[in-house]
């Protein structure tokens, strides 16, 4: 097999293997399937994923370029701000019974093409997201984006992927017993995924 197509199959198992890493783009994926079903989840996933896509374009043109800008440190900033939008979203409310909460869960489900937005914008606002996707390709693309064929390639190999991982992690969380602890436990977990979220968010700030 070629190397050209073993380097693209390499960094697509590592995306896929990445997506059981901590991270906002995970928690959100987790946390929607578990609450709202698969195919909500698969609508938030699909955001993200297409976040996914636009950031490789970038990296494939701009590079490292737009982050090395001062002006930079605000797009942090609202990454930042995103995460604990959805931080707040997600913690249990006071004065609302976990009967209460699974109430709103069940019968009060986000749309997905709303849902779908809330996924891009949670990816294309994680810039951690520009530099991992980065440090992941800059070996391969040094090495083969000569070729002609090779960027494109690469960039719906990962979108693909990325797809077939999500839509495999979010169908695990639909098992019984996956939805039975959860839906037992919901605002404990809810509230544990949002502190996740927010703790991303300062670290944004901070580092």
């Amino acid at each position: 097999m070629p190397e050209s197509i073993l380097s693209i199959l390499a960094v697509c198992g590592m995306m896929t293997l990445s997506q059981l890493s901590p991270g906002p783009d995970v928690f959100f994926v987790f946390r929607t399937s578990l609450a709202q079903g698969y195919k909500r989840g698969l609508a938030v996933a699909l955001g993200i994923n297409t976040g996914v896509f636009v950031q490789g374009i970038i990296i494939c043109t701009l590079g490292s370029y737009v982050l090395d800008q001062s002006w930079s440190r605000w797009i942090i900033y609202a990454a930042a701000a995103w995460l604990l939008y959805l931080a707040w979203k997600i913690f249990p409310k006071p004065n609302r019974s976990a009967a209460g909460e699974l109430s709103d869960q069940q019968t009060s489900r986000e749309s997905i093409p709303h849902l779908l937005l809330q996924g891009f914008l949670c990816n294309i606002f994680n810039a951690k997201c520009y530099l991992f996707l980065a440090g992941l390709t800059a070996h391969a693309l040094y090495t083969h984006a000569s070729l002609s064929w090779y960027i494109p390639a690469l960039l719906c190999s990962l979108f693909i992927t990325n797809m077939l991982g999500w839509c495999l992690w979010s169908g695990l969380l639909q098992l019984p017993p996956v939805r039975t602890t959860y839906l037992s436990h919901i605002r404990i977990i809810d509230a544990f995924f949002s502190v996740v979220l927010a703790v991303f968010a300062v670290l944004l700030i901070v580092h």
